[in-house]
């Protein structure tokens, strides 16, 4: 399908797909977007879908997306998708090329789309601590992650936190906040971050090996990547890194994917756009 405007993207790629997806069937909804202009809440219709799984990523540039029919038919526009059924959910890790300048801590107080308080501290005042030691002025993000989850089982390692990449947007001196985005609530957790080399390849490979541990002896049959263009030879200096951590994991497994201006995949449950983020599903036969 095509979008005829940003703001109507999301809405109108949950809306073909469910007209395709067969209720009570599990499916994968593989989608795509022109990144121009397209703010995270776009994608919010989203979560609405019911059974179907959500990956997706955005284009690199200003090129349209290029949707393809059975029958041949080649169409232009902002958005376009691909809806795989009868086979199993993809297992899927993200994994964010960043290393967390503070542990996560909870947000007290936000106004709209500032961060007002961390635990009861100014924003403005926990930025500007964690970020006094660093050098060359690196750009400072922001980590989000859901509420914190229940303690695992005794005996069982901790899971990796899902985290959102954002910008800095703004500040605001006189409230002491940060304007970060409309996803802000109180509640969930934050931490300041730093695109970080070392921490992206550590981090990959721990997500692939959690992953292939959930996978239980089920038998991978193929493989999905999506690669932010930020994760590339700009940040290790060196190409092809990402992949071959996936190699060296996977195997010969096939694997077909995309450099891309940012990704989709689900947090806390709920799709998400996500930046500076590697998204890993691979597909599996029943054990």
């Amino acid at each position: 399908m095509t979008g005829s405007n940003v703001e109507s993207v999301g809405s109108e790629l949950a809306a073909a797909v469910a007209r395709r997806a067969n209720p009570g069937r599990a499916a994968t909804a593989l989608v795509f977007a022109r990144s121009h202009g397209l703010a995270p809440h776009v994608l919010e219709p989203l979560s609405e879908l019911r059974g179907t799984r959500v990956l997706g990523a955005g284009t690199v540039g200003s090129a349209s997306v290029f949707s393809v029919t059975a029958e041949g038919c080649v169409t232009p526009g902002l958005a376009g998708g691909i809806l795989l059924t009868g086979i199993p959910s993809p297992l899927v890790r993200s994994s964010a090329a960043c290393r967390l300048l503070m542990p996560l801590r909870v947000i007290s107080k936000t106004r709209g789309s500032m961060v007002l308080e961390i635990e009861g501290v100014p924003a403005l005042e926990v930025l500007s601590s964690v970020a006094e030691g660093l050098v060359d002025q690196p750009l400072v993000l922001v980590a989000l992650a859901p509420p914190s989850p229940s303690q695992p089982a005794e005996g069982l390692p901790a899971t990796r936190p899902e985290l959102l990449l954002r910008a800095v947007q703004g500040v605001d001196p006189l409230r002491r906040g940060l304007i970060v985005s409309d996803e802000v609530q109180p509640g969930m957790r934050l931490a300041f971050a730093v695109r970080d080399a070392k921490a992206a390849r550590e981090d990959l490979q721990l997500a692939v090996r959690e992953l292939l541990r959930e996978a239980n002896g089920a038998a991978p049959r193929f493989a999905i990547y999506l690669n932010c263009a930020g994760r590339g030879q700009g940040l290790y200096g060196a190409p092809d890194v990402d992949l071959k951590i996936l190699r060296a994991r996977l195997g010969e497994l096939p694997l077909a994917g995309m450099q891309s201006s940012f990704e989709v995949s689900e947090v806390g449950g709920k799709p998400a756009l996500q930046l500076y983020t590697g998204v890993l599903g691979v597909f599996t036969s029943p054990s």
